[in-house]
This record gives structure tokens, C-alpha cells and sequence, in this order.
């Protein structure tokens, strides 16, 4: 038993520090903890697996670095725009341009890759510790989602990135100092293969959300494939029929939505049946973007503050606040009959001052019970709606609008209650149909960004441009990779090596 914890202890001190060591792929490694000292017991892979997933956590979900910022934010004014309570935040141009472009972490890649070594020492060593076979398929399979995963989201954002396959594990190795950014297509190739390579361990991924299931690798390889299908140029076939295989192999059904769209985000029953996968927060590890869609306490009125049994969110400053002209068409969609809206926006004259009305997202907010609010609500990365929208984009590329609208209408029904709130087959209408469901089924949960480069309807929405001195238009012209991240200038700073994303200079 003595040695067991100390083998267990000796495998969290590792990864911790191999953790601590990712700053922006400038690795010092300590010695003193390697994997010489690890891979002993069983034990040791039983607490490395679920790291791969801690570490996944502490990077999406913390304040500055999350699905939210990577995933939405940059949709600009038709979603997102400056806090209507006291102005502090211009858009996107604050949080990005200016951090980033002036040696700031907001949007770093040291987290992600954490996340990546970890998943590749389990790769690496898993056979190594004397588990069970089963156990250690298990294993193997959770480590190629998180890398998939990982590195899904690393090509999105920003293209050509380093692409490390070997856990760091002495100062010699070259995952020390890539030596350059590898091409997005050979990045997105290891995508697809480890998505294969966690398929191939068979069903052992089990049924816990906080894990991969073979729901969330199946939502991930629809995702996949819609990407090469729509960005990439990839085999048109070929990826309309992987992405084909994985939602079938999901199920698409009316049945598996729960009826009541605002349980979905529950606290109560966080592991509900529409989720798919999560990350999960508690109230140890309380943390997440949300907390900026809260109101300051000095400025709300007290009997409406959450804690006094209010409807506002109260925590520090807020940043974010929907546009006027998104909750313009949130409150026309209310009207309407959309159920989701009291779930996705608050508003009301509630400023203390002169009761001017305020708004803000009140999805995924955590303990309201509490001022400040606890930011103890899971992620939710994927659920099953997702699938229903990747099913019924699917079938708009293959053409078949009637399939499309069918699948389309499955989340629409319980938002309007009515079994075919959209009937128009027409190419047009039918797009347009799937990218407004996008925006009113997934505010705040780092969908819409995706989806609207997928479809093509990004160019229409005009994206928040983080360069002063340049129009969005012209960037698109010159093709200045306007919809990628620049790497954070301490990046390269630390190893010259790794050269800014071409048009952020």
C-alpha cells in the first residue's frame, strides 16, 4: 500500500510538473522526474488518464482561454459586442489584439499542449504498468480522443502548429524546441488517425461523460469530416461519408433530445442524457468565461442580485454582453414562442442607477445562490442537439433538403412546439434555416464560430476585425488568414524557432 501512494504521488508530482514546463513549448524538464520513475503499477496509468482530461479542463475552462473565446467571440457584432452596463469591453479588439500582439497570454497554446504530453506519455507507457488488457485499451483510447481533440482544435486556430507525438521526458528531445509549424494538413492527417486509432480498441470507452465515449469520438469525427468536407478541400466523397457513418453510428432521433431545453444546462443532473461530453467543474475547481456575462454587485439593484433571490448574475466587472442587435433578435425570437430564449438571455431594468435595461447570458452560470456566482457548472463540449445540426448540415451538402429540414426541425420542435416550423426546400432557405438554429440553439457554448466557416456564411456576418489600420474585406482579399489566431508573441520570443501566423505580423 506505502508504495502504491508513493508511486501515485510520484506520477501526479510528473505530470504536474511536465505540466508546469509547457510554457508556450519551452520546456525546461526536470530530471529528477521521469518516466523511469513512473510505469510501475497499475496504479500509475489509473491516475495519468484521468490528468490527460484535468488538464483539459484547466485550459478550456478557464477565463481567458476557453471553447467561448476560441470558438464565438470572433463572430463580432451580429452576436457579441461591448458590456451594455458600463462599456469596459470594445469587442474582441481588447481581449485578442491587444494581448496577444503585445506579448499577453489571452489566447496561449502552452495549456493545449500540456494536455497533448500527457496524452502521449499514456501512449507511450500504457502497456508498460502491468494493467489489465482491458484497462489498458481503455486507456489508449482516451488518449487518442484527447489528442484528436487537442490538436482538432490547434489546427482550427491556428493552422500550421508544432506537432508533438513523444512525451517530453528529458532536455535533449527535440518536443523541447519544435523546431518549426507543421503543415494544418499533416496536423489534421494525425487528427483522423488517432480518431481511427481510438475507434480500433473496440468498446471500452465505456459510458462516463466526463471521458470519452464512443458518442463523443463519433461527434468528433462528424466534426472532423464536415471540416475537410467544407474547408479544406479534401475528397468530397470520402468525408461526406465518414461524417455519414459517425452520426448513424450516433443515432438521430427526436428521442434523445429532452424535452425541456433549459434542463440541458442543469446543475442538478449535470450528466444528463443530452450530454455527451464534458468537462467537469465543482466547486473546488470552480472556474470558466461565464463569469464574464455577470454584473457588478455596486451597479444592479440589491433585490435583484442573485444572492437576494434576483435574476442577475453578480460577480466583478462584466466583459461580455450580447449585441443589441443580437438581443434585438433573441427578443423577437421570444416573441415568436422560442423557449430556449429565457435560458440563453436576461435582460430587465435592474441598473441601480437609472434603471436603464441591462442584458446578459444566462446559459452555464453555475450557483446562483451566491454573489459571487460559483462557477461550478460542467462544460458542455458536445451534446447530442450538436449531432442533430451536424446531421441535418450533412444532408444540405448532399443535397438533400427534405432530409435536411427533418433533422433540422428535431430541435426546432421543442423550441417552437411545433412539429415543422421550417418547410422552404430551397438550397438558400435551407442554409439559411441550419445557421440560424446554430445561432439560437448554442449561444455561449463555442459552437457558432465552427459552424459558420463550415457553411460559408462567415464572410456575411463580418467577424470582428482585430487589426486598427485594415478592413475586413481587405484582409479576405489578400488572404492574410483572417480567420486564424496569431501565436502569442512570448511564443516565439522563447523559441525563434516558431514564426507568427503569416498576416499577423
Amino acid at each position: 500500500m506505502k508504495k502504491t501512494i508513493i508511486r501515485i504521488s510520484v506520477a501526479v508530482l510528473c505530470a504536474a510538473t511536465l505540466c508546469a514546463c509547457h510554457s508556450d513549448l519551452d520546456i525546461m524538464y526536470d530530471g529528477a522526474l521521469s518516466a523511469g520513475n513512473m510505469w510501475k503499477d497499475p496504479a500509475d496509468l489509473e491516475q495519468s488518464v484521468p490528468g490527460i482530461f484535468k488538464r483539459m479542463r484547466a485550459y478550456f475552462a478557464q477565463d481567458e482561454c476557453n471553447v467561448f473565446y476560441l470558438g464565438e467571440v470572433r463572430v463580432g457584432d451580429s452576436m457579441w459586442g461591448p458590456s451594455l452596463e458600463s462599456n469596459v469591453q470594445d469587442a474582441f479588439k481588447r481581449a485578442c489584439r491587444l494581448s496577444l500582439l503585445s506579448g499577453g497570454q489571452t489566447i496561449g497554446w502552452s495549456g493545449l499542449y500540456s494536455t497533448i504530453d500527457q496524452a502521449n506519455a499514456v501512449l507511450a507507457h500504457a502497456d508498460e504498468c502491468g494493467a489489465k488488457p482491458e484497462k489498458v485499451k481503455w486507456a489508449l483510447a482516451q488518449a487518442y480522443f484527447a489528442r484528436a481533440f487537442c490538436y482538432f482544435y490547434a489546427a482550427r486556430i491556428w493552422g500550421d502548429v508544432p506537432l508533438n507525438l513523444k512525451p517530453v521526458e528529458g532536455t535533449d528531445q527535440a518536443e523541447c524546441y519544435p523546431s518549426g509549424r507543421t503543415p494544418v494538413a499533416q496536423v489534421l492527417a494525425q487528427v483522423e488517425s488517432d480518431i481511427n486509432d481510438c475507434l480500433a480498441q473496440g468498446d471500452v470507452l465505456g459510458s462516463e461523460k466526463y471521458f470519452a465515449t464512443k458518442d463523443a469520438i463519433n461527434m468528433l469525427k462528424a466534426e472532423y469530416a464536415l471540416w475537410m468536407y467544407t474547408t479544406m478541400g479534401a475528397d468530397k466523397t470520402t468525408y461526406l461519408t465518414m461524417a455519414d457513418n459517425a452520426l448513424q453510428a450516433i443515432g438521430i432521433s427526436e428521442s434523445r433530445l429532452i424535452p425541456a431545453y433549459g434542463t440541458v444546462f442543469s446543475r442538478e443532473n449535470k450528466k444528463n442524457a443530452e450530454v455527451v461530453f464534458a468537462i467537469n467543474n465543482t466547486p473546488t475547481t470552480a472556474a470558466g468565461y461565464q463569469v464574464y456575462f455577470c454584473q457588478p454587485a455596486n451597479l444592479i439593484k440589491t433585490a435583484a442580485q442573485c444572492s437576494k433571490g434576483g435574476p442577475v448574475p453578480i460577480s466583478s466587472t462584466q466583459w461580455w454582453s450580447y449585441s443589441q442587435a443580437f438581443v434585438n433578435k433573441l427578443k423577437a425570437q421570444e416573441t415568436a414562442g422560442d423557449t430556449r430564449v429565457g435560458t440563453n438571455l436576461g435582460y430587465g431594468p435592474y441598473a441601480a442607477s437609472d434603471g436603464h435595461e441591462i442584458t446578459w447570458c444566462n446559459k452555464l452560470l453555475g450557483d446562483m445562490s451566491k454573489a459571487p456566482v460559483v462557477m461550478d457548472n460542467d462544460l458542455l463540449y458536445y451534446r447530442y442537439a450538436q449531432a442533430v445540426m451536424m446531421d441535418a448540415e450533412l444532408k444540405y451538402y448532399q443535397g438533400d433538403y427534405t432530409g435536411a429540414l427533418a433533422s433540422l426541425n428535431m430541435v426546432a420542435k421543442r423550441a417552437y412546439g411545433a412539429a415543422n416550423h421550417y418547410t422552404n426546400e430551397s438550397a438558400a432557405a435551407v442554409l439559411d434555416a441550419i445557421v440560424n438554429e446554430y445561432y439560437y440553439e448554442f449561444p455561449a457554448e463555442g459552437v457558432i464560430w465552427w459552424a459558420l466557416i463550415r457553411t460559408g456564411k462567415i464572410w456575411s456576418v463580418v467577424p470582428n476585425n482585430e487589426f486598427p489600420t485594415r478592413t475586413f474585406n481587405d484582409m479576405k482579399a489578400d488572404n492574410a488568414n483572417i480567420l486564424l489566431w496569431p501565436i502569442a508573441t512570448g511564443s516565439i520570443t522563447k523559441n525563434p524557432n516558431l514564426s507568427q501566423t503569416p498576416g499577423w505580423n
